[in-house]
């Protein structure tokens, strides 16, 4: 079996979102009840004293964002679901389910996604990591004079329930993110999408928006190999928003904290995607990053050739965790804060602030790294 399971019964509601629930399951065999994650709208809202299956392999292996047991769906009155659309996602599983996806002849947006095919100039930062999200935003908002209007592509290449994520409802609540658009397997966004590219399209054509940011939802995936990490996905979208005439920007994974050397400095991950690209992409490394880390990372660069393949810039952005505590974000990347991990976060913030630049075709006033 490639999964394990258990039974158990609701003790306790923890957490009662809209589209997913955190609960205490108390499991057969356990001495002490466990968490696990309900989604409602592939199963129901559940109650104390309802009684469940769920999922156990996360647990037992230790995982860490996934780390958490999952009641397993118990479809006993199907013919009373609707669904709105004829786009399955979790295709040919036990658990596939339709969504009306923008691009069909249902959606309001079939028309213009059937004459679209230009991002027209918008930037879109491309980030490996969920936890990227606020930095970027708080970093592009930084440098615009007006509210911008930001959507978020949350790809399949890690959680694929938009639910899982606090840190979207969060910058949602303060208004700090506009729309969400999940595509492929990915799920549960404020419009669905079937691919990146149209997801790119459907973003451009739902607000028009200032910003587009594609990212990983949370949970990914690395083995220590050169390319068995969730997030080569993002040396495609490279090329992708090159491709629609969008601006491409990079949010290098940059860290003095992390304990494997792979991502020490710029991390083996972003070296891979930014090699991979076949498009040039705009990157930015902060003037607040320490001089020794910066001369590894120039190091890292030249020994990589990629200072020739991809618009390298030095910026002067403001310090992440100023704008952080100004917007009361709290974040983790790997376990670490940012008072753990400044530079990871600040690199973020330096994204963010880099795209907001390019639109304005304030690119001239910055320092070019060659």
């Amino acid at each position: 079996m490639m999964f394990t399971t258990a039974n158990g019964y609701v003790v306790g509601i923890l957490r009662d979102n809209p589209e997913i629930q955190e609960l205490l399951i108390q499991i057969d065999g356990y001495s002490e009840p466990e968490r696990a994650y309900n989604y409602p709208g592939l199963y129901k809202r559940l109650i104390t004293g309802d009684k469940v299956v769920v999922n156990t392999a996360a647990v037992k292996l230790g995982l860490g964002t996934g780390g958490r047991h999952f009641v397993i769906p118990e479809y006993l009155d199907c013919e009373q679901l609707k669904f709105p659309g004829h786009i399955m996602k979790l295709r040919y599983t036990p658990w596939q389910f339709p969504i009306l996806a923008a691009e069909e002849e249902a959606s309001p947006y079939h028309q213009q996604l059937t004459e679209c095919q230009t991002l027209a100039g918008t930037p879109v930062v491309i980030a490996p990591l969920h936890s990227m999200l606020p930095g970027i935003i708080l970093g592009f908002r930084s440098v615009q004079k007006k509210h911008p209007k930001i959507v978020y592509i949350m790809t399949d290449g890690a959680a694929l329930p938009i639910a899982l994520s606090e840190l979207v409802r969060d910058l949602k609540s303060k208004l700090l993110l506009d729309l969400t658009v999940t595509c492929g397997h990915a799920f549960g966004g404020d419009l669905e999408a079937v691919s990146i590219p149209s997801a790119l399209l459907v973003a451009k054509e739902s607000i028009n928006p200032d910003l587009i940011i594609v990212a990983l939802g949370p949970g990914v995936v690395g083995t220590g190999t050169p390319f068995g990490f969730s997030g080569i996905e993002q040396s495609w979208v490279i090329d992708v928003v090159s491709k629609l005439q969008g601006i491409a920007i990079v949010a290098p994974r940059i860290s003095s904290a992390d304990m494997r050397r792979r991502h020490l400095g710029i991390s083996h991950h972003t070296l891979t995607i930014l090699k991979l690209a076949n498009n040039p992409a705009l990157v930015g490394l902060s003037k607040l990053i320490p001089a020794s880390l910066m001369e590894s990372i120039d190091n890292q660069l030249r020994g990589n050739q990629l200072l020739k393949m991809h618009q390298w810039y030095r910026m002067n952005d403001p310090p992440a965790e100023a704008l952080f505590q100004e917007h009361q974000i709290r974040i983790k990347t790997m376990g670490r804060d940012i008072q753990a991990d400044p530079w990871f976060f600040q690199s973020t913030v330096t994204a963010g602030a880099l795209a907001g630049l390019a639109v304005q075709d304030g690119l001239s006033s910055l320092q070019q790294i060659d």
